[in-house]
């Protein structure tokens, strides 16, 4: 229950976060997301990842491609739209932005906090990195 309960702080901080940069809901959280799993990424996946409708990520999903942060995963046997990253700033961008707010939120717990976040946003995997190779990271 109280891993719950710190996630949902988590979400709501990050959903605070996420209009005031963006002015969408969940944008933040997403691309972040994206850029910390390994590909293919896919709308279903996402959505049931973070808790969304399906439509949310899809839409989001479909942003990313065109703004050039995702490109169509080419599949002969899946029928499903499915993506992989390109290098592009959104990625640390988000990445830097996401762990901000959760220090905002406990500077003094900031580590145990990014463990349970991204435990519970990737299915106990943990965060693919981002590198120097990515536009825009320091």
């Amino acid at each position: 229950m109280k891993h719950e309960a710190e996630i949902g702080r988590i979400r709501d901080q990050l959903q605070e976060e996420s209009r005031r940069l963006f002015s969408k809901k969940y944008r933040l959280e997403i691309a972040a997301v994206i850029g910390a799993e390994e590909p293919p990424i896919w709308a279903r996946q996402l959505a049931r990842r973070l808790e969304i409708g399906e439509n949310q990520a899809a839409s989001e999903l479909a942003e990313f491609e065109q703004l050039g942060a995702l490109r169509i995963f080419p599949s002969d046997f899946d029928r499903r739209k499915l993506y992989v990253t390109a290098p592009h700033y959104l990625w640390g961008f988000t990445r830097q932005a996401l762990e901000h707010a959760i220090h905002a939120l406990d500077p003094e717990r900031e580590g145990d906090l990014l463990v349970t976040y991204w435990a519970w946003a990737l299915d106990d995997d943990t965060p693919r990195p981002i590198t120097a190779d990515e536009p825009g990271w320091p």
